[in-house]
């Protein structure tokens, strides 16, 4: 997928979402780290500007320079906090947009007095030069976010060039002309700057959506290695191998050995889509049964074909009958359901107890004798062979 990473047009609107939080997360976690950074900053530009004779000039942007970044604090807090909470994050990027130009005109507020009454003093070289540094950082880290970086541009160009408006004509040229130039620097930078986080967004998600299809793959094979892929229920394997009926609590258990009634049929007269279906309703009713009967450690399997299992963790004889006759009345009605003719896809059950300690293959091998005589007494019934 290493050509996806310059072809927006060809990903989903989904790659899109999960890039922009990628995105917004890593700007708001630079906006958090560097508040202090932030103040600091804006504190040495007005303590730089304190040398110069209008150095009163600068106390009202002083003021709206900290409120912008007090708000964007407490904006990227919320947001930080939402997108750890996986939450849509739309209407804050609204509200950062706006803040956003708000920022940019806060930056333009403290270069405007310099201007507006110039001195040729080296504090005025030191403001100028850290409040561009201030918009080239701001834009570097917003750049490949344009709801962001377009309006904080915008609100600092405007209120740049408002004031500009106001200065000699001669003087306007010259800071037009010079915002021209810092402008085309400091607007390829960070074009180049967006590029490559954009380029480090779409790897991350990439990274991060073949990690959830591995893990997924690996979910599914490990689901698959002790399940059937047509039901769902414990297959052969989970049975024999790991014989997880040994993690029932007690010593005495019941194993039901499912076969349903001339199935072939189903497959030669029906075909196999509908032999399929009457696979998986059964699976349905007998995952569904043992998932609802009382007690802990009941589980149902598929042996292959239409042969199946199921381990009632029940030690009574009687309770153990009780309960194959309400499954085998269950499975009936899974043929009728489908309109299958009588004695067509039916159940026929056979019923022994399991020891502790006891291999499963001697108890389903007791219960095979009682199905062999389920079927001989004319199938759809059920048949106990005592241990």
């Amino acid at each position: 997928m290493s050509d996806v990473a310059g072809k927006t047009s060809e990903r989903d609107e989904q790659w899109r979402r999960e890039r922009l939080r990628v995105l917004v997360h890593s700007v708001a976690d630079l906006e958090g780290r560097t508040f202090l950074a932030n103040v600091i900053g804006t504190a040495l530009i007005v303590g730089a500007a304190q040398w110069l004779p209008n150095a009163r000039d600068f106390l009202f942007p002083l003021v709206l320079r900290l409120a912008a970044i007090l708000c964007n604090a407490i904006l990227y807090q919320h947001i930080r906090r939402r997108l750890r909470a996986g939450t849509d994050i739309r209407v804050s990027l609204r509200s950062a947009a706006v803040l956003a130009a708000f920022g940019g005109a806060s930056w333009a507020g403290l270069i405007i007095p310099v201007f507006l009454r110039p001195h040729l003093h080296p504090a005025s070289y030191i403001v100028t030069a850290g409040v561009f540094i201030g918009v080239s950082l701001v834009l570097a880290n917003t750049s490949a976010i344009k709801r962001i970086a377009l309006p904080f541009a915008a609100g600092f160009v405007v209120t740049f060039l408002g004031a500009a408006a106001l200065t000699p004509w001669n003087t306007a040229v010259w800071l037009f002309g010079g915002l021209a130039f810092i402008a085309t620097g400091v607007g390829t930078f960070s074009i180049g700057s967006a590029h490559q986080r954009l380029d480090a967004a779409d790897t991350l998600v990439e990274n991060q959506r073949l990690s959830e299809e591995l893990e997924e793959a690996l979910a599914r094979a490990e689901f698959f290695a002790d399940h059937d892929p047509l039901t769902g229920l414990f297959n052969r394997r989970a049975l024999f191998d790991r014989q997880i009926h040994l993690d029932a609590p007690g010593d005495k258990h019941h194993m039901l050995l499912i076969d349903l009634d001339n199935f072939k049929q189903v497959n030669d007269r029906f075909g196999h889509e509908t032999g399929d279906r009457v696979l998986i309703e059964v699976a349905q009713v007998l995952g569904d049964f043992v998932a609802r009967s009382p007690g802990d450690g009941h589980f149902a399997a598929r042996l292959g074909g239409e042969e199946f299992a199921v381990f009632l963790a029940v030690s009574d004889d009687d309770e153990a009958d009780r309960i194959a006759a309400q499954l085998h009345l269950a499975m009936s009605g899974v043929a009728v359901s489908i309109g299958l003719p009588p004695k067509l896809g039916t159940a026929s059950i056979g019923i022994s107890p399991i020891y502790r300690g006891e291999q499963v293959c001697d108890a389903l091998h007791r219960a095979d004798h009682a199905l062999y005589q389920a079927k001989r007494d004319g199938r759809d019934r059920i048949c106990r062979e005592a241990a």
